[in-house]
Parts: structure tokens; C-alpha cells; sequence
């Protein structure tokens, strides 16, 4: 029976301090691709993406049925972060769908500004962005004007807050109705209003690092208060230790060191394991206290170090100086990266599946009723021999009286070859030795892919390289060429291909410059790039993120403006929005089975080409 009560307590209790309304939720799930159009339009960063944020807490005033239910601690707040705009996951805060959904077309509109809301004048900023979203965009005043009302209606009300708050509420209520207000009020650290639905919030991750900074320095405090009232006059010798260094790395020992379980003895620890209230009893004890200034909460980093020479891959060539896109400056930054060509350490002979090789085999015959023919050409002024059809014709016509004084009596023999080179650049990155299924990784596929790829564009007689490339910084971008445009396929290049493993890092845009290079320099005149990757650009540096998106997109432009056709075959778990981003829309292919790439891979290069 208790147990029952307080199910319904706390029901009742929950729902009566927290206003929702269920039955007119919206979800972003439904609205995502509507809005991330509408973001652009409005003229958004392309670069970012929607995505849903988890309840976040806030510092915001609570009532006390708020207190009593323990409710009202967590808010999903819009904010940006990295290469994100997050939004709630569900606005359920107005009575009707159609204004819960206007909420979402609002904060997309203002999240188009592309301004995050400074954290020390966060009513400011929001004033601001709304009127420039108002003064731009007038047909959303009235939309504005239907949520500011429904908004203003679920605020407390002054007389009911702490009087150090009333100041901050009733200047940030006035900006609600009129954002052309005067306003000189902001937000301090211990006064903090109920969250603004309509506005955007600064990164909550800041947030979060902020509260942690000072609730470190409100413990040093107390501590330092509680020392020296426990100290009393008793005077010691300090000594400051800075053990940042030492605290840093791994804790290494020796598996031998342990004990066995015959030498761990029952013993009563009791006197030994003593509680806080005994250390003044042993700082008493010591002449010399020694202080460190370190934290106690660090973070381990782990970097991966190049090989040994001697396990390493040969170095062919060393430091081609290649440009980068920085996205900030809007400028090329010449020779910021330096590219090597390698070969690989081939240790054994390739040794492909069975399932692999026939696949491979049927394929092949496939490709080779592509392959150009060879055939004679009649009635040609010069040839390889002579026409005996075209010498008759001649014949007769000149005993009738009527021979041409320029008689085509020649055969020659013609080959077809089609004018088109393509380079195939494949992502080699640490990324690739995730498994796919069973003992197979993704390398395994990639390495199947480009085998069959290779049989299938030689029996069709094909002019075409195969190329891999991965990175670590912008001092090392490795650059293998499985097989060049004047390389036969064979044997020397199955064994390469089989002897690709993965490599560090995905440093694209250095990597498709220089394939851009490769593939210029041919005298076909088509052109085809194709990119197979598993993932965004990254490296260790600041490449990840925003800056290697807008250097890949400026490579691949780069590329299309050398005469090049760009196109990418992604095998990422998940579609991203950054494919159609740097590719364009139509430039690209997800495959969303990862198996299904060896079949797939020759099957778009005909696509593509016929």
C-alpha cells in the first residue's frame, strides 16, 4: 500500500511541476530534413549539421514543487559545438503541434546567424540575433510574436522569485515581448533565470568545465580554511613539489611482483586503515609538510609513433611540398604539407579466398566484351596493305571511262581505344582494421575490392592506377602506388595490392592534390578520380573536424577545375551530410553493406564510364 502511494505521489507530484504537453509533441526526427534545408536557405553553414542534444543541467531557478519532485534539474538546450547544432530531440512546451513546430523552424532560424551566444551576455546576444532574424526575415514576425506570447505565459512571476532574481526576470520577460528593447541587465554566476525556450545557450560542454574549475577552487578554499583552524599556532616547514610531469604516463610493473594467493593473509586492518579525523594527529607528528599543486583528475593521450626502418615500408621519395586550404584565412597556404611516395614491404606471395577468385573470374569476363577491338579500315589513301575489293572497283571504273584520279586502295588496321584514364585512391587510415564480420576487417575488404577492380579494368584494357594513401601530421603523408598508368597488372601488382595493411591517419585533401597531379599529367582527354574511404578527413592535428572538411572540398574543386571528374565511394557505418558537402550531391555513393564492395566497385567504374 505505501509502495502504491508514492507511485502516485510522485506521479502527481512530477506532473504538477513540470508543464508538458504530451499529446501536442513534436519530434526533430520528423522535421530534420525539412530544417536542415531551411537552415541553408536562410543562409546557415554549410559545413555544420543537425543533430539532436541530450538534458543538460542548469544553474536556472527552481519552485519549490520543482524541489519536491526533484524535477526541473535538466533542459535540452539549443547550442552549437564543434561542427553541430543541436537541437531538443522533442518540443512538447506549447500547447498545439503547430506552435511546437514553429519553436523548431525558430531556433534553426537564429542557429543560421551562425553566432553562438557569448556566456557573460547571453540575454544580449539573444536580443541581438533576434532582431536580426526579425529585421531580415519579416515574414517570421508573426510566427515570433504567436511564441513570445505562448512563452511569456509559462514564465514565473516576479513577485514569486527571490528578490536578487526579480531584476533579471523582469528585463529578460521585456526582451521576450519586444526585442527592440532597452536592456542593460545580464545574468551573473549565482543568479541564473528558468531557461528561455526561444533563445540559443552558450555550449553547455563549457558549461560543465566551468562548474568543475570552480568547484575545485571552492574546495581548495575550504580546505584551506578548514587547515588552519585545525592547525592552529603550530608552525611548519613547507615545501611546494610540482609533480605535473611526474604524474603523467602509463603505471608499468611486472606480472611477477603480484602475489599468489598463498601469500595474501587474513589480518584485522582495522587499527592500521585509520579514517580522515587521525591525519592531524600524524601532521603533527611531521616537521616538513610536503604540497602539490597538481590535479588530481588528468588526462592520458596515446599517439602513434612512426616504425622502424626496419619494419617500416621504403621511402621512394622524400617531402613533396604540397599546399592546404585554410578555411578561417580563405587562403592556400603554400608548401604546408609534405607528401612521400612509398613502397611496400612485400613478405609474401598474395594468396586470395576462393570465394574471392571466382568472384573475380566472373567478373573479368564481363569486362572483356568491353575491351577494344581491332579492325581493318577499306578505302583508306594509306594503310598497312593493299585493298584488293577497292583495286577492282578501281579496275572496272577506269576501263568504263570513269576512274577518279585519287583512288583509295588501301587497308589499314585500326585500334579503338577509349579515351579516358582513371586513378582509383584508396583510404588506407587505422579506421580500416575495424572488423566487418566474423575475422574479416575492413582492410580485407579493401583489398579484395582493388584486386577485383584491377582484373576487371585490365581485361577490359583500360588505362588506369590504383593508389593508397594515409597521413600522421602534415609533415607525413604517405602515398603508395599499388599500380601506375604504365605498369602491366600482374603478378608484382597483386602482390602489392595484398600487402596494403593500415596506416595511421586520413590527411585527403594533400593526397587528392597529388592524384590530381597524377592524373593530369595523362594526354586522354577524360578523366576519371574515384576515392574509396571509410570515414571524414582527420589527422592528429587541427585537420580534424571543420578544417579537413573545407581542405578536401577544396582539393576536389581544385580537381573538377583541372578537367577532372571527383566521385567517392564511401563504406562509413552511417551516411554522413559531409559526403554530399565536399563531393556535391550527385558525386558520391554510400554502400552500406561493406561485403557488398568487391562486386559493387568494378560495376560503378562501368556505370560511370559507359
Amino acid at each position: 500500500m505505501e509502495e502504491w502511494v508514492g507511485v502516485k505521489w510522485h506521479h502527481y507530484i512530477t506532473n504538477k511541476s513540470t508543464i508538458r504537453y504530451r499529446e501536442a509533441a513534436v519530434s526533430l526526427n520528423d522535421l530534420g530534413k525539412r530544417l536542415a534545408v531551411f537552415f541553408r536557405a536562410l543562409g546557415g553553414d554549410p559545413g555544420l549539421s543537425l543533430a539532436e542534444t541530450s538534458d543538460y543541467i542548469h544553474d536556472g531557478h527552481r519552485t519549490f514543487l520543482q524541489k519536491m519532485a526533484g524535477s526541473g534539474v535538466k533542459q535540452a538546450l539549443p547550442h552549437f559545438h564543434n561542427e553541430f547544432f543541436f537541437l531538443p530531440h522533442q518540443i512538447d512546451c506549447f500547447p498545439s503541434k503547430k506552435a511546437n513546430e514553429a519553436l523548431y523552424y525558430w531556433l534553426t532560424a537564429l542557429a543560421s546567424l551562425n553566432h553562438t551566444p557569448h556566456k557573460h551576455h547571453w540575454i544580449k546576444h539573444n536580443q541581438y540575433l533576434s532582431q536580426q532574424i526579425l529585421n531580415n526575415w519579416p515574414g517570421l514576425r508573426s510566427r515570433y510574436k504567436t511564441l513570445s506570447r505562448l512563452q511569456l505565459q509559462h514564465r514565473p512571476k516576479i513577485s514569486s522569485l527571490p528578490k536578487k532574481l526579480q531584476p533579471v526576470e523582469r528585463a529578460l520577460q521585456k526582451v521576450i515581448a519586444d526585442p527592440w528593447c532597452d536592456n542593460d541587465v545580464e545574468v551573473g554566476h549565482d543568479v541564473q533565470p528558468l531557461p528561455v525556450m526561444l533563445w540559443l545557450y552558450p555550449s553547455p560542454i563549457n558549461t560543465v568545465a566551468e562548474r568543475r574549475d570552480q568547484d575545485h577552487q571552492g574546495d581548495q578554499e575550504q580546505e584551506q580554511k578548514l587547515a588552519a583552524k585545525n592547525l592552529g599556532d603550530k608552525k611548519y616547514k613547507a615545501e611546494q613539489m610540482d609533480d605535473r610531469d611526474q604524474g603523467d604516463g602509463l603505471i608499468a610493473f611486472r606480472l611477477e611482483s603480484l602475489f599468489t594467493w598463498s601469500e595474501f593473509l587474513n589480518l584485522d586492518r582495522s587499527e592500521e586503515d585509520t579514517d580522515d579525523e587521525d591525519l592531524q594527529s600524524v601532521a603533527d607528528d611531521l616537521d616538513k609538510i610536503t604540497v602539490s599543486s597538481g590535479k588530481t583528475a588528468s588526462k592520458v593521450k596515446l599517439d602513434l609513433d612512426l616504425p622502424s626502418a626496419e619494419y617500416d615500408d621504403v621511402v621512394l621519395t622524400e617531402g613533396i611540398l604540397l599546399p592546404e586550404w585554410h578555411y578561417k584565412k580563405e587562403q592556400l597556404i603554400e608548401k604546408q604539407c609534405a607528401l612521400q611516395t612509398m613502397a611496400l614491404n612485400i613478405t609474401e606471395p598474395a594468396q586470395w579466398r576462393e570465394e574471392t577468385r571466382k568472384q573475380a573470374k566472373m567478373l573479368k569476363r564481363q569486362f572483356e566484351s568491353l575491351k577494344p577491338q581491332r579492325k581493318w579500315l577499306d578505302r583508306q589513301e594509306q594503310g598497312d596493305e593493299a585493298d584488293l575489293n577497292s583495286f577492282l572497283d578501281f579496275s572496272v571504273q577506269r576501263s568504263m571511262g570513269k576512274g577518279t584520279t585519287d583512288p583509295n586502295l588501301y587497308r589499314q588496321l585500326h585500334q579503338t581505344n577509349r579515351d579516358l584514364s582513371t586513378l582509383l585512391l584508396a583510404d588506407l587510415s587505422l579506421s580500416t582494421d575495424a572488423f566487418v564480420s566474423g575475422d574479416r576487417k575492413v582492410i580485407d575488404v579493401i583489398r579484395e575490392s582493388l584486386y577485383i577492380f584491377g582484373e576487371c579494368l585490365s581485361a577490359a584494357g583500360e588505362r588506369f592506377s590504383i593508389t593508397g594513401f594515409a597521413s600522421k601530421l602534415r609533415s607525413h603523408v604517405r602515398y603508395y602506388e599499388l599500380k601506375g598508368f604504365d605498369d602491366r597488372y600482374d603478378d608484382t601488382v597483386r602482390n602489392r595490392i595484398y600487402a596494403i595493411k593500415p596506416n595511421f591517419y586520413t590527411r585527403m585533401g594533400a593526397a587528392i592534390r597529388y592524384a590530381t597531379g597524377q592524373l593530369t599529367a595523362q594526354k586522354t582527354g577524360q578523366k576519371l578520380l574515384l576515392i574509396l574511404t571509410d570515414g571524414k578527413p582527420n589527422d592528429l592535428d587541427q585537420y580534424e573536424g571543420r578544417y579537413g572538411m573545407e581542405d578536401t572540398k577544396h582539393a576536389v574543386n581544385a580537381a573538377r577545375k583541372e578537367g577532372l571528374v571527383p566521385f567517392c565511394i564511401s563504406i562509413d557505418i552511417e551516411p554522413h551530410d559531409y559526403l554530399a558537402y565536399i563531393f556535391g550531391g550527385q558525386s558520391f555513393l554510400h554502400i552500406k553493406h561493406i561485403e557488398e564492395l568487391p562486386k559493387k566497385l568494378p560495376m560503378l567504374f562501368y556505370q560511370l564510364t559507359h
